[in-house]
């Protein structure tokens, strides 16, 4: 049997599947979904190092990203969730 490449739908959904935490493909994952405001790790972190980044230096867009995991009890944090934050911001 021929395998198939993964689909962009496949592809995203994997990549949305990861552990919850920061990852550099999270910005492209986001800017593939037409978030154009996530620009770098900063965009939901406090501190310009990687290695400084963690649950407690999270600005505002990461705290309500981890909010919204909770109220909607959900695994883990689904970035399509962002379209919802900066619709409410504009």
């Amino acid at each position: 049997m021929k395998k198939q490449p993964l689909s962009l739908v496949g592809l995203v959904a994997a990549i949305l599947a990861m552990p919850v935490g920061a990852s550099p493909k999270f910005i492209k994952v986001s800017k593939d979904m037409g978030i154009s405001e996530i620009k770098n790790c900063n965009s939901c972190h406090e501190s310009k190092k990687a290695s400084e980044f963690s649950s407690e230096d999270l600005n505002d867009v990461g705290k309500w990203l981890v909010k919204q995991k909770k109220e909607k009890g959900a695994r883990e944090i689904d970035l399509a969730w962002l379209k919802e934050y900066f619709a409410k911001a504009k």
